[in-house]
Formats: structure tokens, sequence, C-alpha cells
């Protein structure tokens, strides 16, 4: 990996991930990203451009508002490394190519909408139906684990077919209507059985865009992690914690019996399955190779 291309992509995920933090505070609000320029929510002063420089503005300022003195989260931070890190990553894992863009696309993706649902609960459409169709118009420059495409061609029963463009775009297709359609199953399934959501159709659409990134066999991955992963954190926030839920549910009165219930209480899903989506990008082959050699 060369040091000083990496040092230019770590820059410019910097620049990406300020970007993506007014993306995170406007977007979900309905707000414009263009206009007004970047202002402090509590004292609405204008930000100047030298403070306005990603992480070392943060950082000089010690985390707080230059006019009123007001603390700046440490999303703000915290996105823009996440970012930068990312963007190495997709390089060091890729190279610099186009299967490597594709990587940072997708990382710029999820980490927006990680955040995203963190605050507010909410996966806009702006990002997840972008990313599907973003997912499926590259889909064809290669797969991120080549072995996905014969693994599809496994399960097909196909074994005479080259591996190619369009293959790896059905795959992508195939694992965009699959991830999308097993949790739109199962919002159905717990729509019928309780009267109310249980997946939101966000989570719907996010599993579609990682399905149009990472292919089937990626994809499967995703689907078992991130319910696992969810379900552990849901039982240490409720236990760990004796019964203090950090998340309100969205239909359920704080106080009222109907949020005193486990069932009734809410995780932001797309958190765990962007992390989960992030997780088997970079580490998603070798957890495969992992798991099929225990049974050997």
């Amino acid at each position: 990996m060369d040091s000083l291309l990496a040092c230019a992509l770590f820059v410019a995920g910097l620049a990406f991930g300020s970007f993506l933090n007014v993306c995170i505070s406007r977007i979900p609000r309905d707000l414009s990203i263009v206009t007004p320029p970047s202002y402090c929510p509590r004292c609405e002063a204008r930000i100047r451009w030298r403070d306005n420089v990603p992480l070392l503005s943060w950082v000089l300022l010690r985390g707080r508002c230059r006019t009123c003195g007001a603390a700046i989260s440490w999303r703000y931070p915290a996105v823009e490394l996440l970012t930068a890190a990312l963007f190495v990553a997709s390089y060091a894992c890729c190279g610099f190519t186009w299967l490597g863009l594709r990587a940072c696309v997708f990382c710029f993706l999820l980490v927006g909408l990680i955040f995203m649902d963190a605050e507010t609960g909410l996966l806009p459409h702006e990002f997840t139906y972008t990313g599907v169709l973003a997912g499926l118009a590259s889909a064809w420059l290669a797969p991120f684990d080549p072995s996905g495409t014969l693994f599809l061609l496994r399960v097909s029963g196909l074994r005479n077919v080259t591996p190619g463009p369009e293959l790896w775009l059905a795959d992508a297709a195939l694992a965009a209507a699959i991830g999308a359609g097993f949790f739109y199953f199962a919002w159905a399934l717990y729509y019928l059985v309780r009267k109310r959501d249980g997946v939101g159709f966000g989570d719907v659409a996010l599993m579609g865009m990682v399905g149009a990134f990472l292919g089937l066999k990626l994809t499967l991955l995703v689907m078992f992690v991130a319910p696992l992963f969810a379900t552990l954190v849901a039982f240490g926030l409720l236990f760990g914690s004796r019964g203090a839920w950090p998340f309100a549910p969205a239909t359920a009165t704080p106080g009222s019996a109907a949020s005193d219930s486990f069932l009734a209480r809410a995780l932001p899903f797309g958190v765990f399955l962007g992390g989960s989506a992030l997780i088997a990008l970079f580490c998603g082959a070798r957890i495969w190779t992992w798991y099929l050699e225990m049974f050997r």
C-alpha cells in the first residue's frame, strides 16, 4: 500500500465524513444539505471556515462552539475519523481500483445510515434507494468476494458457466431481492402476530442495498450476524443496566405498560445491519472460510 496515496485517501475520507455529518443532521429532518451554511444548532451562529476544518477544528475548539461555548457532539469527529479509516481500509483490501472505489461508496453510505438510525431511528431513502441503484449499477465491476459467484453457481446447479459481469450482476440482484424479501417477510409476520411494526421499511431497503453491493454469499452472513448482535445488545442493555432502556419505542408512551414490555422496546436495527455489512465487506470471506473449515 502506497503511504502517500493512503494519506490522501485519509484526508479525502475526513472531507467526505464532514459532508456526511451535514447529511446526518439534516436529511432525516427534511432540511436542505446546501443551505443554509453550517451553523451552531444552539446559538445559530454561522460557523466560519477555519472552524469547519474536519477533525482539526473540533480538537482546537475542544469540542465547543466558538460563539456560545455549547458542546459539539462527539459524533462529528467520530464520523469523520471512521469514514477516513474505512476509505484507507478499502484501499488496503481492494487497491486503487474501481472495486476499491465501490468499497468507498458502500462505506460512505453505511456510515451515514448507521448514525442516522442511531440518532433518529430513520433510514432515509435518499441513501438506501440511491445505494441499491449504485450497488446494482456497479455490480458488473467485480465482486468483493469472488468465491461468492462460485457459491451462486453451486446453489443454482450451473456448473459450466464462467463467472463474469453478467453473473456478478445476477448475484447482486438476487442478493438484494433475498435480503430485502427476508426482512419484509419478518415485518409481515410480526405485524400479523402483534399488529405493529417490528422491522421498519428502512431496514428492508437497507438490506436491499447491502445485497446489491455484497452479493448473495456475504449478504447471507449479514442476515445471520445482525440479528445475533442486536439480540445480544438488547439483553445486555436490559439486564446490564437494571432494566433501563435508552431507546424509546415509537408507538408506546414512556412509562406506560406497553413501554415496560420487553417486546415493545425498540433498537435501531439499521445500526446492526450496517455494522454487520462492514464486517462482511472486510472480513466476510475469512469468516465463511473459518465456518466451512469446521465441517471438514
